[in-house]
């Protein structure tokens, strides 16, 4: 082989090294990702909250990687809670994501759309011009309907529908149902934007200890007896969100 042989196989060698280098560079180093493949969202704790909890440090709350609060508004249309306006205000004010819920109190369909129209209206009255609600959550978890549980269901749509009138879409309703009455009470459960089901287990603020709810949840409520700092004492936990649920929180 003579000199120039030589350089011209070296050179050809160099120019396959340089191309692999080239390659793994771009690996290592490159920062561009595909703008089809979504990003992982992350979820963190999820609470709801009355008056019960007291006076609460929403500042301290977002900040203990709380991913969305839901706030209860009402007890049926005779009770507001004590503090719900002050929990949305300073829930808002922390940068905090929130829904609000009712609880179901209807003696009938009349009754019912009536208890929509005060769940609306009292949000409204605090959020109107403001980050609104995620969702609107109905707490479905006694028999109520003047006692008559084959009369729940139609109550539910009533209440439902009256949200509707009012602009909030059925994908922006979640029903809370009670596990152990779910079939008694028979909801139409293909409607609503989402499935909240309470199921404890040990109820020791850990959803390892807990039992999964019987039937097809959107979102499980694992304990009564959950930590968050800024509240004091005991809290209402969620956990394993399923996807659409997961695009409610992140579609606000």
């Amino acid at each position: 082989m003579n000199i120039w042989e030589w350089i011209d196989k070296l050179t050809k060698a160099l120019q396959k090294l340089d191309s692999r280098i080239i390659v793994i560079e771009s690996v290592l180093f490159d920062d561009k990702t595909n703008p089809d493949t979504p990003k992982p969202q992350h979820i963190g704790k999820i609470i709801d909250v009355s008056e019960w909890q007291g006076v609460i440090d929403w500042s301290s709350v977002i900040a203990d990687d709380v991913t969305l609060s839901i706030i209860r508004v009402q007890h049926g249309s005779v009770h507001q809670d004590l503090k719900y306006m002050e929990n949305l205000q300073k829930c808002i004010s922390a940068g905090g994501k929130y829904a609000v819920y009712a609880y179901f109190a209807a003696t009938s369909t009349s009754d019912a759309q009536q208890e929509a129209r005060d769940f609306y209206n009292r949000t409204q009255q605090v959020v109107a011009g403001k980050q609104q609600p995620i969702f609107y959550a109905i707490d479905v978890e006694s028999i109520e309907m003047s006692g008559d549980i084959t009369q729940m269901r139609a109550g539910v749509e009533a209440y439902m529908s009256q949200l509707n009138a009012l602009g909030v879409p059925d994908n922006k309703i979640v029903l809370y149902i009670a596990n152990h009455l779910y079939d008694k009470f028979n909801l139409n459960v293909a409607r609503p934007g989402a499935i909240w089901i309470p199921s404890y287990g040990q109820n020791d603020g850990t959803l390892a200890n807990s039992l999964k709810p019987t039937h097809p949840y959107d979102l499980h409520q694992f304990t009564s007896k959950g930590s968050v700092k800024g509240i004091s004492g005991n809290v209402d936990m969620s956990a394993e969100p399923s996807e659409r649920f997961k695009e409610l929180i992140f579609s606000a």
